[in-house]
């Protein structure tokens, strides 16, 4: 019996495809390209319903600063619920549109002049036409130029520079600075410089200045303060150069740590101001610098009472229980008399011509730091050696052990001058001030008082 084969369908037919010209199946004629373009679009036929114009907006914003203008169509209850500014504006609109029984549909409009944002009169959409017919409105071509701007709040710093925020480099253009406080409005995070903290620190002041009279600071202070702190070091040296100007930052910021090192720095070098920058005492508010005159009182009054126990300090000879001093009377002490004479001396003298200097705050925490350290910081064995081989060579026998307990005594009274609550490496910038000032969360940090710093209000 055969096996019934399987059936199979033929295989279908190749026809070769050959290039040539397209052909119209109704004429059989060939298609041509045509060369013309294709008509243009106006851009306000179809605007982007996205920041900066949104279609449901009803606020206009034109910026006059530059040319070509620039442009913002925002909504009006964005703008009051995040700006006491806006809401004051616009419901002073409101009201006299009331007045007027206008049936039209509110529409708000400003411009962005040298003095500010000013309002101006409109009727009904008269103002959008206006608008959309400038092509610089284009939510894509603001886009494009922000990312020109080598910014963020997000990337880790990259190439830094070290350069002082005093040095300040040229401010960015006004309509950028609005446009991203308006940004802010809509989760937008404002771009910060990332490669240079004093670009950083200048972009940062013209945000917090603008928003602050706007009364939306608290849209854009985490961003702002997420951006500096992303510098690390690099931004508590700069503070160091010009505390002053990073404390009133710190003010609008409501940020604990650059206020807290800006303020160790003031009280530390107060009543002095080693700054050469434009930012000066009397920029402070009258609160800080009640805080930096009562701190610097409490570190004079430390200072004090570490210099009288250094000029008191002795070796004591004997059980911890009946040691007592060592005397000049009794033959085996005096060399170690002697030394500890020598060593009181020299102490006095330097005190003396520490605080006959008019800038003495500036560098008694040089000093004090360097008791601290003791060993040849500080009175130098091999110093000491020559001294005592040439006015008392029975002391050079336990010199070194005489002159270790002093110094050793001497660094545990000036353990809390010495104590560095900056976040800079003192000797490494510099710092002759004293920087163990305490800052206290609770009592000196405006904000956390109940003083409430800055007020955001416009």
């Amino acid at each position: 019996m055969k096996k019934r084969s399987r059936s199979q369908s033929p295989a279908a037919p190749h026809y070769p495809i050959t290039p040539g010209p397209l052909k119209d199946p109704s004429t059989g004629s060939s298609l041509k390209a045509s060369s013309e373009p294709l008509p243009s679009v106006k851009p306000y036929h179809t605007p982007p319903e996205s920041f900066p114009i949104f279609r449901s907006g009803d606020v206009y914003i034109q910026s006059k600063l530059a040319k070509p203008s620039k442009n913002w169509q925002l909504q009006s209850d964005v703008l009051a619920r995040h700006s006491s500014w806006f809401a004051r504006s616009l419901e002073q609109d409101q009201k006299q549109e009331d007045s007027n029984k206008n049936d039209q549909p509110t529409s708000y409009s400003y411009t962005i002049e040298d003095t500010g944002l000013v309002r101006q009169q409109v009727k009904g959409d008269e103002s959008l036409h206006k608008l959309l017919d400038n092509e610089s409105v284009l939510g894509m071509k603001v886009e494009l130029e922000e990312t020109k701007d080598s910014t963020s709040t997000t990337k880790e710093p990259s190439t830094l520079t070290t350069t002082p925020a005093s040095a300040s480099p040229p401010k960015a253009p006004r309509d950028l600075i609005y446009n991203q406080v308006f940004g802010a409005f809509y989760n937008i995070p404002p771009s910060i410089p990332i490669n240079s903290i004093s670009a950083a620190c200048t972009h940062s002041e013209q945000l917090v200045e603008l928003a602050h009279n706007l009364g939306c600071l608290h849209l854009i202070t985490s961003h702002i303060s997420t951006a500096l702190l992303s510098y690390r070091q690099i931004l508590f040296t700069a503070i160091k150069d010009d505390p002053a100007r990073w404390l009133l930052l710190s003010l609008k910021l409501q940020n604990d740590n650059i206020y807290t090192e800006s303020l160790i720095h003031l009280a530390g070098a107060h009543p002095c101001w080693p700054w050469p920058t434009p930012t000066k005492r009397t920029h402070l508010p009258d609160s800080t610098r009640r805080l930096i005159a009562k701190k610097s009182s409490e570190l004079d009054q430390a200072c004090l009472e570490a210099e009288r126990s250094l000029l008191l300090l002795t070796i004591r000879i004997g059980r911890t229980s009946n040691s007592s001093p060592v005397q000049p009377e009794d033959p085996s002490h005096f060399p170690t008399w002697f030394v500890v004479q020598s060593y009181r001396d020299i102490l006095a003298r330097e005190l003396h011509a520490l605080e006959s200097s008019k800038s003495a705050a500036l560098k008694r925490g040089t000093m004090f730091r360097k008791i601290w350290r003791g060993g040849s910081a500080y009175m130098d064995y091999e110093e000491m050696r020559r001294l005592m081989e040439q006015i008392m060579p029975s002391a050079v026998e336990n010199l070194s052990e005489d002159l270790a307990l002093l110094k050793e005594f001497a660094g545990g009274i000036v353990d809390d001058l010495a104590r560095n609550e900056a976040m800079v490496d003192v000797e490494a910038c510099g710092v002759g001030w004293l920087t163990c000032v305490r800052v206290e969360r609770g009592s000196d940090i405006p904000w956390r008082n109940g003083g409430g710093g800055e007020k955001s209000e416009g």
